[in-house]
């Protein structure tokens, strides 16, 4: 790390004309981080102190991981076309030869985030909160994604494709998922999921608005007030594609299940599901969410297909032992609730 603050020091005291030397102090990386190396640091001069983060490219399994840039171009678009509560990016470098590989820098922002690992639904300070707090929170989030959500989708040409046409379900299938799954099968078989992506394909509802797809929406990716409900900010944009809104928001209540009963731990009270869940949506979108079951199968179609084969690139998120078949009896079983509500 004193290689990295001593290249970074001299990096950004050369961006910054005038500025007195950089010092860069409390040098950190944390262990997380799949599509590239997050390191936490703080540029000094004079009496001036600015808490940054650098992502920095990684060498990475999955060719949808293989651009630190996306994340960037996907946040600067999200802050110039909207108030989406997101880090500003201050720097950026093309060039490998300054630490070994492209990076940028953002400000570092700070508040608190749900635990993945122990999950919050065991310990931690959400599963303190009292219950009408965690709903609440639970909701901030959901109506800070709404505004993502309301950004248009023309914004961000580079996640297009091409396409002139509203991206709708099966644009997000065909881009994501189906991208997904062909590194993730790696020249095998799994009828099970060949056969839903089949069927959610060919059974997709007409999209009623379609925007940015965060496609990590969930509590352990939204940074909450140290003393409060409100969001801070929404993180980690590594893997954004196009399509409806309602990827993200069945997303979102399908990893409250993930981080429960996928791993044997007992719900918390306060996180809203089902019709409750959908009803919200309805009201902050201000809109009919009629198929709501189709996106919940996606959703599990997509967490199946993650847990195929292993992106983490040697990182270690210290997950618990996951319940056996959960993930197949999940996507089984909100397939069977979409068919049945056709």
């Amino acid at each position: 790390m004193q290689d990295f603050a001593h290249t970074i020091a001299a990096w950004l005291s050369a961006q910054l004309p005038g500025v007195p030397p950089v010092e860069i102090v409390d040098t950190t990386e944390p262990a997380q981080g799949f599509s590239s190396r997050t390191i936490l640091f703080t540029a000094r001069w004079r009496e001036e102190e600015c808490p940054l983060v650098a992502r920095i490219q990684r060498d990475v399994a999955v060719p949808m991981l293989a651009d630190v840039f996306h994340q960037h171009r996907v946040m600067t678009a999200i802050a110039a076309n909207s108030a989406v509560k997101v880090p500003i990016i201050a720097f950026t470098e093309n060039d490998p030869a300054i630490v070994g590989a492209p990076f940028f820098i953002m400000e570092r922002l700070y508040g608190r985030v749900p635990s993945d690992f122990p999950s919050y639904h065991q310990q931690g300070w959400f599963a303190d909160l009292p219950v009408a707090e965690r709903t609440r929170c639970w909701w901030n989030g959901v109506e800070e994604m709404a505004r993502l959500h309301r950004i248009d989708w023309r914004c961000f040409p580079f996640l297009s494709g091409g396409t002139e046409t509203l991206p709708d379900a099966v644009f997000y299938l065909d881009h994501f998922v189906g991208n997904w799954f062909e590194w993730a099968r790696n020249s095998k078989s799994f009828p099970v999921i060949e056969d839903a992506l089949t069927t959610l394909k060919a059974n997709a509802p007409p999209a009623a608005a379609s925007g940015l797809v965060w496609n990590d929406a969930r509590l352990g990716n939204t940074m909450y007030e140290s003393d409060g409900t409100g969001v801070v900010s929404l993180l980690d944009f590594e893997v954004a594609t196009l399509g409806p809104p309602e990827v993200d928001l069945a997303h979102w209540v399908y990893l409250d299940e993930i981080f429960s009963e996928n791993f044997g731990v007992p719900r918390i009270d306060g996180l809203p599901r089902g019709p409750e869940a959908v009803a919200g949506f309805e009201h902050i979108y201000g809109r009919a969410m009629p198929h709501f079951s189709y996106y919940m199968a996606v959703a599990a179609l997509k967490i199946l297909i993650l847990s195929v084969r292993s992106y983490a690139n040697e990182k270690h998120m210290g997950a618990p032992a996951a319940l056996p078949d959960f993930l197949v009896d999940r996507l089984a079983h909100y397939l069977a609730e979409f068919k049945a509500g056709r």
